[in-house]
């Protein structure tokens, strides 16, 4: 596999007079997407699985629920744990946190959250900034919430809904089992900001300076903007919006903005919010543009007060498939690989016209990087891993003076991370007794590390979800298992290759591939610790076939493969693989904010815990 090389970007761009801080550390940790596990629902009729007669009962999703999400439900509690800890040994005093820190914004996980948010802050010093996501706010006022898929003591799936569900009406309640409890409800804006609010989203005694896009008033009844309806532009209603501005050491400005859009419909009378998931800067733009007026005017006096200005939010600012974006909707299709939450070229150059020199963001559960240039401006947007997901990670930011060191802290081993296994196995037995089909394979629950269990979660979400959902038809019903070679011969002469060629190539099957496609796309160059230099170069030997042999006669073989259509989406496929391998930096890389703006990969190794 060819190493990324040292890259410098130079840009002509504004003068930047950043106050010389010197080792300041901020720790950006987006989607957590916490879920207590601990949280009681005993009164309300949910006492929850037993793993021990030395461990409290635990209320959690099943297996099958997790291998249909792009998140871990229940791990991520001990992955958190972990990550602060590891915080905590670097002695980084700073944690941002870009949205999702929830799963869905209900009171038993916010109360869950904010307690362990509370010992860190106490036994460790630390401060916490959080700025909502899509899965905090729901909605942006409380609203029924509720999952059908807890894990009951004997293996079943049991729902739990808040009560004003429809799903808790007395006769469904009874008849399906359910159980209701508002601990569950999605809380909005108002119920997050008062569990949540001492973590950036009001003022602290202790900050330098706090402002929102509104002034100074720190009640959300200060804090909105009107948002109409989008099928009646006179029925409209006031919307919260959380960001703020905060100075919480001398020199330091961090400014975090609340990128979330509920888009509204007058429905029935009333007005009815969609959620924010897909929205992001493209509807920043036409619903809440005082944002960018109010970004622009903090960059300006960031300039002339010498401050360091560094911007989070949940939602990219920047595309995220390494100028793969076009192939990637040839391939797939334009709605694919959640390309809808996308920033559009328009949006991320008006957004790098405001000035700002470096965000980071979440949503994706990615690791990237990507530069956007404007007529005036360079921004670099850096878009921090989950911890929930493959590959497990948070970003630490070095500042000092006029650079900016970006490093990417896996967190590979979790006390614990194997604690609910026995839970599992109970769910996989009673699967396979009741509904076999929708038995998961149980070999993820062999896992030896959290970092090999997200990696087992993430090829289970491949066979579950995107595979079925993503990939073209001719893929999984002609050759998904077939072997790289027997592939190979259908399109060219393997009399070229050598014995080690043709050993690689039989040795992996176009599942192989994909799986391993997904675990790039997540994670970027930290994939590479799980792809290995020989099966690296068997994929480069496939892609250079495939873009080698263009002759292709459109017809059908016995089997009714169209050979013609099967080539074409293979190169397109292998084509943005090798463009994924070689993107910028995104393990640990050193943006200069001087005048002379640069991006320049690190050579150092970060893995951590």
């Amino acid at each position: 596999m060819k190493l990324l090389l040292p890259l410098i970007l130079c840009i002509v761009t504004t003068t930047l007079h950043a106050t010389p801080l010197s080792n300041t550390q901020i720790a950006f940790v987006p989607d957590i997407h916490f879920h207590d596990i601990y949280g009681d629902f005993s009164t309300e009729g949910f006492a929850g699985i037993e793993l021990g007669k030395a461990e409290k009962p635990v209320s959690i999703r099943s297996m099958q629920a997790q291998i249909h999400s792009t998140r871990l439900f229940n791990e991520n509690y001990f992955a958190l744990i972990a990550t602060l800890d590891d915080i905590a040994a670097k002695g980084v005093k700073l944690v941002a946190l870009p949205g999702d820190f929830t799963d869905d914004g209900q009171p038993i996980h916010l109360q869950g959250l904010k307690a362990i948010l509370d010992s860190y802050a106490k036994n460790h010093g630390m401060r916490f900034f959080a700025i909502p996501g899509n899965h905090d706010p729901v909605k942006p006022f409380k609203s029924a919430g509720g999952k059908a898929d807890f894990l009951g003591q004997q293996g079943q799936q049991v729902g739990i809904y808040s009560t004003d569900h429809p799903r808790c009406k007395a006769s469904i309640k009874e008849e399906h089992g359910l159980i209701c409890s508002d601990k569950i409800a999605h809380a909005g804006y108002k119920g997050i900001v008062e569990i949540m609010g001492s973590f950036g989203l009001l003022p602290d005694n202790r900050d330098l300076l706090w402002e929102t896009p509104f002034g100074k008033e720190d009640s959300l009844a200060e804090r909105r903007y009107s948002q109409c309806a989008k099928n009646d532009n006179n029925r409209c209603k006031l919307v919260p919006d959380t960001s703020y501005l905060v100075e919480p050491m001398k020199g330091l400005w961090l400014l975090a903005i609340d990128a979330n859009v509920y888009i509204p419909q007058f429905k029935n009378g009333t007005i009815v919010f969609q959620g924010s998931g897909n929205a992001g800067y493209n509807k920043v733009l036409t619903e809440k543009p005082f944002l960018l007026d109010w970004i622009t005017e903090i960059v300006e006096r960031a300039k002339q007060q010498n401050k360091t200005l560094i911007a989070f939010s949940h939602f990219p600012m920047g595309e995220f498939y390494d100028g793969q974006t076009r192939s990637i909707k040839s391939l797939f299709g334009d709605t694919a690989f959640q390309l809808a939450r996308e920033p559009n070229s328009d949006t991320r150059k008006l957004l790098a016209e405001t000035g700002l020199k470096l965000h980071i963001g979440g949503h994706m559960h990615m690791n990237d990087t990507s530069v956007i240039e404007s007529e005036h401006n360079t921004l670099f947007n850096i878009q921090a891993p989950s911890i929930a997901a493959y590959r497990p990670a948070y970003k630490l930011v070095t500042l000092d003076k006029q650079l900016a060191k970006v490093d990417t802290i896996t967190i590979d081993n979790v006390a614990q991370f194997d604690l609910l296994f026995s839970a599992y196995q109970k769910e996989h037995d009673y699967l396979i007794k009741n509904n076999p089909e929708q038995a998961w394979d149980d070999i993820i629950l062999t896992a030896k590390d959290y970092h090999s269990y997200s990696k087992m979660h993430l090829h289970a979400l491949a066979q579950w979800r995107f595979i079925p959902k993503e990939w073209p038809q001719d893929f999984r019903e002609q050759i998904l298992n077939m072997s790289l070679l027997e592939v190979m011969v259908l399109f060219s002469d393997d009399s070229q290759l050598s014995k080690a060629q043709r050993q690689g190539l039989q040795a992996k099957t176009v599942l192989d591939f994909i799986t391993d496609f997904y675990l790039v796309r997540n994670a970027g160059s930290l994939a590479f610790a799980d792809i290995n230099q020989a099966t690296q170069q068997t994929y480069q030997t496939m892609a250079n076939i495939l873009s080698n042999n263009t002759r292709c006669t459109a017809s059908s073989d016995n089997k009714g493969k169209n050979l013609c259509q099967l080539r074409t989406a293979l190169t397109q496929a292998f084509s943005i693989y090798d463009n994924l391998n070689h993107a910028l930096p995104d393990k640990c890389l050193i943006i200069d904010m001087s005048e002379n703006k640069s991006l320049q990969n690190c050579a150092e190794d970060t893995v951590s815990t």
